[in-house]
């Protein structure tokens, strides 16, 4: 099956704003987070970073840098 740009909805490159994310972030055992808290968490060269799935699920795509690299995360 190929994909048939006739019958997409697509609205732009930007309809969610994406989310930059600060290179230095809060250790997670002084967030005060609630327990039942969701995260995306991922790692690169032993440096890990976690994003919450509730603003994932508003941005759709987070970019950063991790470990000297730039990434590029989507949900």
């Amino acid at each position: 099956m190929t994909f048939d740009s006739e019958r997409a909805y697509l609205r732009g490159p930007n309809m969610f704003p994406r989310f930059n994310v600060a290179t230095v972030g809060t250790p997670l055992s002084l967030s005060r987070l609630p327990d039942r808290e969701r995260l995306l968490v991922f790692e690169r060269n032993g440096q890990q970073h976690a994003l919450l799935t509730r603003q994932m699920a508003y941005h759709h795509v987070a970019q950063g840098e991790l470990a000297g690299n730039p990434y590029l995360v989507t949900f």
